[in-house]
Formats: structure tokens, sequence, C-alpha cells
């Protein structure tokens, strides 16, 4: 049997959840907890496998609370459940320990899909939440191609995404035509791109 506790400040999103879980096999609800102090409170008498975890809470905040219990308790899996799709609390959520990070909007049966998928030892997101972190990750990738860049290489790509001709970047960089064409030739390579455009369009993506 997985013991599931739930914490969630309205009541009405307590008693929904509850509803939607009570008929799953293997599954107990052993807590319904409207803060954040409930919860770490009566933490050590539950056993949960599983909590479900608003993030707006009032007092100590979802993610303040997944960072304390995850360093007490590693094993327990914390499934965010929330209406915030606010990138920097997404990733501290994640951080603390998240396992998984669905939000309100989602259907009743995806809440069902998500459980057991964490009980698998999967990390369910939403769709709008994947979107984010697919985002994030795109970038990050673009940003640490773009640390293999020198200086020069980097002035000669931005003038290149501003529109500039090699004559009107060598002109502007004080260097000949030949030495923008070969800083070219680096950036695509180091970019692992092939032409102009692509290289710019990894930077603007990157901006």
């Amino acid at each position: 049997m997985r013991r599931v506790a739930i914490v969630d400040d309205e009541r009405i999103y307590l008693d929904t959840i509850d509803w939607v879980l009570k008929d799953l096999n293997n599954v107990e609800i052993v807590g319904q907890f409207q803060s954040a102090e409930e919860l770490i409170e009566q933490f050590p008498k539950l056993s949960a496998d599983v909590v479900i975890m608003d993030l707006g809470l009032p007092g100590i905040s979802g993610v303040q609370a997944i960072a304390k219990l995850k360093y007490q308790s590693p094993k327990t899996q914390f499934l965010v459940l929330s209406n915030c799709t606010d990138d920097d609390v997404l990733f501290d959520a994640l951080k603390a320990g998240a396992d998984g990070y669905l939000l309100k909007s989602d259907s009743h049966e995806n809440l069902k899909k998500a459980l057991y998928n964490i009980f698998d030892g999967g990390s369910p997101v939403s769709p709008e939440i994947a979107r984010k972190l697919f985002s994030y990750f795109n970038k990050s990738d673009g940003a640490a191609k773009f640390k293999a860049l020198s200086e020069k290489q980097y002035q000669v790509l931005r003038l290149l995404a501003d529109g500039l001709l090699y004559k009107e970047i060598a002109a502007k960089l004080d260097i000949t035509i030949d030495t923008v064409k070969k800083h070219a030739r680096n950036i695509y390579e180091k970019l692992h791109v092939r032409t102009r455009s692509e290289a710019i369009t990894l930077y603007l993506k990157s901006a």
C-alpha cells in the first residue's frame, strides 16, 4: 500500500484530490494539511511515500517544505500540484527536491497517471512545464556553445546578427575582410552550424 499525504491551503482542493485518489488501488491517504507547518509537525508519523504539495502556502512555502523534508527523508517523493508557472518558482521547486510538477488545470486522470508514474520512479510534468524545461535547457546548451567563442568572434557574430556585411564588420572592428571570414568559419565550427543564418538564429535564441 502506497501512503500519500496532501498539502493545500484551500479545503476544496484537499477534498477534490482526496476524492480523485480514494478509489485508486494500493493508495492510502494518510493526511490532509492546509499548511507546511502542519505537515512538518506530523511528517515523522506519516511514513508517507508521496506528498502532493501546493507551493503557494501561508507561512512556510511549499518549496521550503520540500527542501526541509527531502533532507530529512530522501526516499519520500514530492509531487507539486500548483497553479504557479513562474520560471523561478518552478526551478526552485526542482532544486529543492520535487520529483514531479503538475498544474491544477490538468485533468484528474493526469493526476492519477502522474501518481503511478511517481510510484514507478518517474518524474511527471505538465505539458506547459515540460515546454519551459526544454526551453531552458536549449538556451543553456546554446549559452555553453557561445562560451567557446573568443571575444572577437563573439563581436563578429553580434555584428552579423545586426545585419552587417563582411566589409562593414571589417571596418567597424578595424580588421581585414579575410580576418572576418576566418572568424566566421571558426564561429560556425564552434557553434556546430554550417551557415550564417544558422549561427544568427542560434545567437538570437540565446539572447
